[in-house]
């Protein structure tokens, strides 16, 4: 790199790269979370619904509603003691599936 031009030109392309991606809001993630009983769930946080998973690895409402409390606990830290509601923060969309 001893062309002052070409750095230049890399150095633009490394800043116009990272800042065109568009962060992902921290309240939308997917997280795997290990029930009382041993199972484990990957669960999807706020994520849009992916229509080509198809699942037949369900659980039962008992260990779907601990898996959501366990796959929400990220955002009760982030919205804090008080929050506006509904957002995505205190009314998530969840979505969870055993993992064999």
């Amino acid at each position: 790199m001893n062309d002052p031009a070409k750095l230049v030109v890399l150095v633009a392309v490394t800043v116009c790269s990272t800042a065109c991606l568009a962060a992902q809001p921290d309240y939308t993630y997917e997280t795997t979370v290990r029930l009382p009983d041993g199972k484990t769930a990957q669960c999807a946080v706020n994520e849009p619904a992916d229509a080509a998973r198809v699942t037949s690895t369900t659980l039962d409402l008992s260990d779907q509603r601990k898996a959501e409390v366990l796959a929400t606990q990220r955002l009760r830290v982030l919205s804090g003691p008080k929050s506006e509601y509904p957002s995505p923060y205190t009314a998530p969309v969840v979505r969870c599936e055993l993992v064999n």
